[in-house]
């Protein structure tokens, strides 16, 4: 099926990935009200659906992406922006971008080569504990079906039904990579995949998608 995704980039502002978490603590502060920029819920909750706004550095500049109602939400705030301020420094927005693109999502009738651009963070406390007691082959095996139960989680965030009699499949390898998360050093991973499932570029997969995790792009082949 075709999806619909916006993205709104900022071509006078430069980030670095670190800076990720600094851009979306702005939006969050600046408009509480729409818990699609924080997915924090009242009553000191948190949304554990697929972030209807991520946020991305693409060729050094911030990039807000949306779906479903991240979509009307960017759409409001466009016009609202003058200025973004990241570690007490001010950017002024004198250019700005919002593009409105169908993608194709959903079941594909052969297997499409994907990379992990941004560390994957596939492992959860349960299953990092699995992880480590497993051989090198299992714990392949562990993270192929994890990255289907991603698509599948992803899948559910766009509304999009996966029918009973259809199985997603993965194969590819994925290397581990430390990363420094919150000041905690986390194990994500890097790596090529293929699936029989339309993935569009600059989404992600797994935990803290939102913030630049497990960010997908596709490729000519592995």
């Amino acid at each position: 099926m075709k999806t619909k995704i916006i993205s709104i980039t900022f071509p006078d502002m430069k980030l670095k990935v670190y800076q990720i978490p600094k851009l979306r603590g702005f939006f969050s502060n600046k408009f509480p009200q729409n818990t699609e920029f924080h997915n924090h819920l009242p009553g000191g909750k948190f949304s554990y659906k697929f972030p209807q706004i991520q946020y991305r550095i693409i060729d050094h500049h911030p990039v807000l992406i949306g779906i479903n109602d991240g979509i009307d939400i960017l759409k409001k705030i466009f016009f609202d922006l003058d200025e973004i301020i990241i570690s007490n420094r001010k950017y002024s927005l004198n250019e700005k971008e919002i593009i409105l693109t169908e993608k194709e999502f959903g079941i594909a009738d052969n297997f499409i080569n994907y990379r992990f651009i941004s560390p994957w963070m596939a492992l959860n406390e349960d299953n990092y504990a699995k992880y480590i007691q497993l051989n090198k082959i299992e714990q392949q095996k562990l993270l192929k079906r994890i990255l289907i139960g991603n698509i599948i989680s992803m899948a559910k965030g766009f509304h999009y039904n996966i029918p009973d009699d259809f199985e997603i499949k993965v194969e590819g390898y994925f290397k581990p990579k430390q990363v420094n998360f919150k000041n905690k050093k986390m194990l994500c991973f890097k790596g090529d995949f293929m699936t029989n499932f339309n993935i569009p570029d600059h989404l992600g997969l797994g935990k803290q998608s939102a913030r630049g995790f497990g960010v997908v792009t596709q490729t000519s082949c592995l």
